[in-house]
């Protein structure tokens, strides 16, 4: 069943109570760009280049975040992972691969009909960030298991 095949029928039992929320879904087409970097440099060089707004970077000590107009946070250490966003709504996952290396993943929505796509919202902690981050979750058809989780993005802190 296509995503746009779903909604239509969502739409129609938009009355049946407990299926508010799946009135959010909506089609997308999603395109994920993995690239490695080797070196530490060439990650921090990557990520300059993105020109990111917002997001959160977890070194081997420490969870740093940052908003439009902040510095991209640095450290001494290690960086693990991260996710960022521009401000062209892309999105940069950013994962350690325990092997002395790092995989990128630049997340595009597009139109489409590939994925159903709903917002969720998660709870910083409010030491380590702001209130709320936001998410993007993709969900994709299985012809075994039917409709499954597959991807999720970071697209911003909640505005003050």
């Amino acid at each position: 069943m296509q995503p746009t095949e779903l909604i239509e029928i969502i739409q129609k039992l938009q009355h049946v109570k407990g299926l508010k929320n799946l009135s959010q879904l909506k089609s997308c087409s999603l395109h994920l760009e993995p690239k490695y970097c080797s070196e530490p440099q060439e990650v921090l060089q990557k990520l300059d280049s993105f020109l990111p707004e917002q997001g959160w970077l977890c070194f081997q000590n420490k969870v740093k975040f940052f908003r439009k107009g902040d510095k991209i946070p640095t450290d001494s250490t290690i960086l693990l992972y991260g996710e960022i966003v521009n401000a062209d709504g892309i999105s940069l996952h950013i994962r350690e691969d325990g092997q002395g290396g790092w995989i990128l993943t630049y997340f595009t929505e597009t139109d489409g009909n590939d994925y159903l796509v709903e917002n969720h919202t998660f709870l910083g902690e409010s030491k380590l960030a702001p209130e709320r981050l936001y998410y993007r979750v993709y969900w994709q058809h299985d012809d075994k298991q039917g409709y499954r989780r597959v991807a999720a993005r970071f697209t911003g802190f909640e505005e003050k």
